[in-house]
């Protein structure tokens, strides 16, 4: 199959020889150690991340990151034509980040968005965060109708509420019962419908604790809501949520309660390594536009000697350009961000670098550099620092 029609982050892959006997894998990661008490290793759990218009911000980055970096997962980046080429065939799970369900829909498309019903119904995994929930849920237009849920509506903020866990998401999960505290950004607030949904078995795991009002009204009914949900559709498990678990390490014990839950399999999230004296290399991590700005990423991830900085426009707003040597900006998301354009001009002024990917060329200052490919990224940030 082309590699235009099905697309993976080459520089992550673990050798399917090397599954018995944990032998290293020639990348930069290693298969996963064997338990003494068992002969041979599984093999990596084949993980697809939807890497196209739609998926956004920081949540949609660390996805990428996250399964790239574990030890027990192989990551396939997949877009719209991936999938309708059928790409999904032979893997074990999905995940749908957050950003845009609407244009996760659209850059699937009708056919894309049968090939994925069929992926789940066959025994294929799901795992969708904030537009990754909302993508599945019953009701008219855009949606794929998945499962007997729908939104009351959302609140575009950013805040950390108190979400409830149930006793059956406790045990699903394997998380304690009671208060969890996550982050959120405008995720679905959820209500069962009426309608019967052939194939759908979702149960309520978790509700929001919290109430948003904006100017002294309240905008939507949050308290009470669902805002976690699991279940089968078809022989396919799925897991989504309102929140955002993947954000925060803190939080990533949620996300190892999805994966168990789902594929019956424990996944790790290592630590990542901070070299000291690391160039720090900040990713404007809003407009994920397609498979190539998400293994721009990775490649920049995986020099040693970067430390990535995932910057959104609460970031700029909150002076994280004062922290970084140099600023990659794959869109232009921020086009009319008139903060970005000002934190920009003084990141310039104060001796700061900028790379413009794709779309995120036209925002480049004077004597910003663009660039291509991922290796033109890694290899114009080298020459701008030699020694």
């Amino acid at each position: 199959m082309p590699a235009k029609v099905f697309l993976r982050a080459t520089f992550v892959i673990v050798s399917a020889a090397a599954v018995c006997g944990c032998a290293t894998a020639p990348a930069a990661r290693t298969a996963p150690a064997c338990p003494k008490a068992q002969a041979c290793c599984k093999p990596p759990l084949k993980v697809a991340v939807y890497a196209d218009a739609g998926p956004s911000g920081i949540g949609a980055a660390e996805w990428f990151r996250l399964v790239n970096e574990s030890p027990e997962m192989e990551l396939h980046l997949v877009d719209g034509e991936a999938v309708r080429a059928g790409a999904l065939e032979g893997l074990d799970l999905l995940v749908m980040p957050g950003g845009s369900s609407k244009t996760e829909f659209e850059t699937l498309g009708t056919n894309g968005v049968k090939k994925l019903k069929s992926f789940v119904r066959n025994g294929g995994g799901y795992i969708g965060t904030c537009a990754g929930c909302c993508l599945l849920m019953d009701g008219e237009g855009r949606r794929a109708r998945m499962m007997p849920w729908n939104t009351c509506g959302n609140v575009d903020v950013t805040f950390f509420p108190t979400f409830q866990i149930n006793e059956k998401g406790a045990a699903a999960l394997g998380v304690k019962e009671g208060p969890h505290v996550m982050r959120y950004h405008g995720g679905p607030c959820m209500w069962p419908t009426t309608n019967v949904i052939a194939d759908a078995k979702f149960e309520l795991w978790g509700t929001f604790d919290a109430e948003v009002a904006m100017k002294g009204k309240l905008k939507t009914r949050m308290h009470g809501a669902a805002a976690v949900l699991g279940g089968t559709y078809g022989k396919g498990r799925v897991f989504v949520t309102s929140a955002h678990p993947e954000y925060f390490s803190s939080t990533l014990y949620v996300v190892k309660g999805a994966f168990k839950y789902v594929t019956g399999r424990d996944v790790t999230f290592p630590l990542r390594p901070r070299t000291p004296h690391a160039l720090s290399v900040g990713f404007v991590a809003g407009g994920i536009s397609g498979v190539d700005t998400a293994e721009t990423l990775l490649a920049l991830a995986a020099e040693k000697d970067f430390d990535v900085v995932l910057i959104d426009a609460d970031g700029v707003r909150q002076r994280r350009l004062d922290h970084v040597d140099v600023l990659v900006i794959p869109s232009n998301r921020l086009a009319k961000d008139k903060v970005f354009a000002s934190e920009l001009s003084d990141f310039v002024s104060r001796g700061g670098k900028v790379l413009g990917f794709k779309d995120g060329r036209s925002l480049l200052p004077p004597g910003g550099i663009a660039c291509g490919t991922r290796q033109d990224a890694v290899k114009a940030i080298r020459r701008l620092f030699a020694e």
